[in-house]
């Protein structure tokens, strides 16, 4: 290795060293910060969706560094909380794991509650089902970003193994993407929707240079409906071909992720799903076909 990069490597590391020495607090910190401000702003939108825009928004109240708790003292819409959670958390750049726990105000018994996960697949427990006009609070759990750190040693050494893997892979990845310069670096799975690529395999949509990343769930219906465009298929099709061989018991849950997709796909009017009643759902695409590596 060559002095010069020698000395870059040595500047970097102990410089990162001196970072981590002083701001070990700071990324959690401005985590609580977020995550305060990201719930709070979920309980004013709650507020205004029950006719409230007065009353004040209560501080958060936490039991740890990874628990929050919003007591708004009132009843609220349990259906809307789930994608109001959701846009808030994406807004402050929040990507951790979560449990949402909603308890009685009178006992704090846990009445209702979902996780992550439930939030991407679309099964929210209970949403749709008729709710008591009771008062509800709202504790929201995130599950640690990374493991326990047994030092600052270990930190370092992450910091300065990281270091050398990025100096490594510049050389590597700028002589590929300047191989690739002007054209897209899409594999064969990747399919254009009107003025959209869509990339199955690694579940992005993409519209000139706004990057969308979809769920399991809405690639996978997604890709079905691009692959059989312009066709009408049935409810019952798309229920078996998406969460059949899950053994998942779907609801609403068909209708959620179309009106989800349809969202997504709104800036392009050549391209739309169409509801046939009685029968099931079109993609109409006009120019459809698949994009070539």
């Amino acid at each position: 290795m060559k002095p010069t990069i020698i000395a870059i490597l040595c500047v970097g590391f102990f410089s990162t060293l001196s970072f981590v020495n002083f701001n070990e607090k700071r990324p959690e910190e401005a985590f609580s910060r977020k995550a305060n401000l990201a719930l709070r702003q979920v309980g004013h939108q709650l507020l205004q969706l029950a006719g409230d825009e007065r009353s004040a928004i209560p501080p958060i109240q936490m039991a740890g560094p990874n628990e929050f708790t919003l007591k708004l003292g009132m009843p609220f819409n349990y259906d809307t909380l789930p994608q109001l959670l959701n846009e808030a958390l994406l807004a402050y750049n929040i990507r951790r794991d979560y449990e949402v726990v909603v308890r009685r105000c009178n006992d704090n018994l846990p009445i209702l509650g979902y996780n992550r996960m439930a939030f991407d697949e679309g099964e929210v427990p209970c949403v749709g089902r008729e709710q008591l006009p009771e008062c509800n609070n709202i504790t929201l759990i995130f599950t640690a970003s990374s493991g326990p750190v047994t030092g600052i040693q270990a930190k370092r050494f992450s910091l300065f193994f990281l270091i050398l893997l990025a100096i490594a892979g510049i050389g590597f990845f700028w002589k590929k993407n300047k191989t690739t310069a002007g054209s897209s670096s899409l594999s064969g799975s990747a399919i254009s929707l009107g003025n959209f690529t869509f990339d199955h395999r690694n579940q992005t949509l993409q519209a000139g240079r706004q990057q969308r990343q979809l769920t399991f769930r809405e690639s996978k219906l997604l890709y079905f409906l691009a692959s059989n465009a312009n066709e009408v298929i049935t409810r019952d099709t798309l229920i078996a071909e998406v969460w059949g061989d899950e053994g998942v018991i779907v609801g609403r849950s068909l209708d959620v992720f179309i009106s989800r997709l349809r969202k997504l796909l709104k800036e392009d009017e050549a391209v739309m799903i169409k509801t046939i009643h009685g029968v099931g759902y079109r993609l109409e695409v006009e120019n459809h076909g698949r994009r070539l590596a």
